[in-house]
């Protein structure tokens, strides 16, 4: 709640964040724990006019389209296409089609699947070491916008179809030359808009 005070301190409306793996089972005591605390946070997020987006990634679309639709609102989507792809194998194009009204904010990351594992394993390995305690190579590989896996056209005018006109954000955690990676993602995006 305080960093939702904060945000609202500052003049934004979204906060984005990771909340772990929602499982599929919504019989799961897991999912009922998280579904507690988001609804909690939701209602408050949305009592100031704020939004807390959980960022894809730890499950499919249409898991985390069902747990957003168990809350009272005021819980959004950051959608990040690249998660999508490396993690859940799930299609970004597909999500923003399934989750297009709850999308408040969105990542542009590329990447490619290399391993199908169990996105707990991934997530888990994250939240212990941070990215240095995550062997991604196993697993998956992230790579500049425009040479791994995510359909960028079509994913671009999936969220015009949608009505999302928000902030599309760089977004890199890997490679050896970060300044350039960012500067050739604005440029092939800039030419797909």
């Amino acid at each position: 709640c305080r960093i939702i005070d904060l945000a609202n301190a500052l003049g934004t409306s979204v906060v984005t964040t990771h909340i772990g793996v929602i499982p599929e089972d919504k019989n799961e005591a897991r999912y009922g724990v998280m579904l507690a605390a988001l609804t909690e946070c939701g209602r408050y997020a949305k009592a100031h006019g704020v939004t807390l987006a959980i960022e894809t990634g730890p499950e499919t679309a249409k898991t985390l389209l069902g747990f957003i639709e168990d809350t009272d609102g005021g819980v959004g989507v950051n959608l990040d296409p690249a998660n999508l792809t490396m993690v859940t194998d799930d299609d970004p194009v597909a999500a923003v089609r399934l989750l297009g009204k709850h999308i408040v904010h969105t990542h542009l990351k590329d990447g490619v699947l290399l391993k199908k594992t169990d996105p707990k394993i991934i997530y888990d390995s994250f939240a212990v070491g941070g990215i240095e305690g995550l062997n991604a190579a196993d697993y998956f590989r992230e790579v500049p916008v425009g040479e791994g896996s995510v359909d960028f056209p079509n994913y671009l005018a999936a969220l015009r179809e949608t009505g999302y006109n928000g902030y599309l954000t760089i977004e890199l955690e890997a490679g050896a030359h970060p300044e350039a990676d960012i500067v050739k993602a604005r440029d092939t995006i800039r030419k797909m808009l």
